[in-house]
């Protein structure tokens, strides 16, 4: 009887050992990715977190850590080939496809930049983005959340919230309007479109024709910048943040709205990603009768900025009845920025004063 139990015990045992041995062999060891991920300073980022799952499976298993205060961050998963990601707001979101063999150690460190339109993050008020809140210059950000919850058409529409900023306009829809920047003139006022200054040489901008088409951010920094600048922004700057396309399907958004004094407006845009390359594309048009005689007003904008630099391509049209004034323009220009919104300058158009543009709710 103990003989039998023994030799039991003695087979189980051997029929386990091969098992757990044949079982190793079916199952190679792990992979291991480890790294450091610091931010513009060389400082450690913590938590970001770290996933990764296999390339093709979008709901197949995830893999994920989180790195520690000093930014090391260490995953270990199966042998295969990896979509992996590295994710924390605000900074811009890091994608990588590893082939990871069976036992391999990888190390992945670099740096995370932060996302320049993040409403958290400053661009303008020091020579590199940073923290907001830590922001050394007076500083106010407006997304584009908020300029589709006040319903603005024009960039003066939504300036005329910001501290800081007044505003003189001429005429009816399509005058002239200058900024008034913490109580300096029209012409201390640096204006930048994706860092491109767009003031002529020591002059003003007239903000009537700029629109908020394919724009997704704004920041207004108050106070001089002119060591960064130079002497235009005694009284501070101003900055648009064109749109970026974020999804390899393209985007298409399209909109219409109408309203009393004849006012109609309507548009559409269309972005994406393209490769290592982002586009966008808006068009829109306005027409309003207005509230005075030879009020009426008309504009088209069409924006097609391509994916290298030093190009924009728009097309813009105005008109207003009357005989006060008609002007067209079909143009292509070379600009230094790689996003440029449609943008043109021109004379003192209006010659009947109105309050504000008619609003769609009336």
């Amino acid at each position: 009887m103990k003989t039998s139990l023994l030799r039991t015990a003695l087979l189980f045992f051997a029929v386990s050992v091969v098992s757990f041995s044949l079982q190793a062999q079916n199952n190679p060891p792990d992979a291991h990715l480890s790294g450091t991920l610091i931010d513009a300073s060389g400082g450690g980022i913590g938590g970001v977190r770290v996933t990764a799952q296999l390339e093709g499976q979008p709901n197949g298993q995830t893999w994920s850590a989180t790195s520690t205060s000093t930014g090391e961050y260490s995953l270990s998963v199966p042998a295969g080939r990896y979509h992996v990601q590295f994710h924390r707001p605000p900074f811009v979101t890091r994608d990588f496809v590893l082939d990871l063999a069976p036992g391999a150690s990888r190390t992945i460190t670099f740096r995370l930049d932060l996302e320049r339109l993040s409403s958290s993050v400053a661009v303008t008020a020091q020579a590199e983005p940073t923290l907001a809140q830590e922001s050394t210059a007076p500083l106010t950000v407006i997304t584009r959340e908020e300029i589709y919850e006040r319903q603005a058409v024009s960039l003066p529409d939504v300036l005329l919230f910001a501290p800081g900023i007044s505003m003189g306009r001429t005429g009816a829809e399509g005058g002239t309007a200058s900024i008034f920047l913490n109580g300096g003139n029209s012409n201390f006022t640096k204006v930048l479109v994706d860092g491109t200054p767009i003031n002529p040489p020591g002059g003003a901008v007239d903000f009537s024709n700029l629109t908020l088409d394919n724009i997704d951010k704004i920041e207004v920094v108050r106070g001089a910048e002119s060591a960064i600048y130079g002497t235009d922004a005694v009284s501070g700057v101003i900055q648009l943040f064109t749109h970026r396309g974020t999804t390899r399907v393209p985007e298409f958004s399209v909109f219409g709205e109408g309203g009393s004094f004849s006012t109609g407006r309507g548009g559409g845009q269309f972005s994406g990603l393209l490769g290592p390359f982002d586009y966008s594309a808006a068009a829109s048009y306005l027409q309003t009768a207005g509230q005075g005689p030879n009020d009426d007003f008309r504009k088209f904008r069409l924006c097609l900025p391509r994916f290298k630099p030093a190009s924009s391509l728009f097309a813009q049209q105005h008109q207003r009845s009357g005989n006060s004034w008609r002007n067209s323009l079909r143009a292509s220009e070379s600009l230094p920025a790689l996003r440029t919104p449609c943008i043109r300058r021109e004379r003192p158009l209006g010659l009947h004063h109105r309050h504000a543009l008619v609003s769609r709710n009336q």
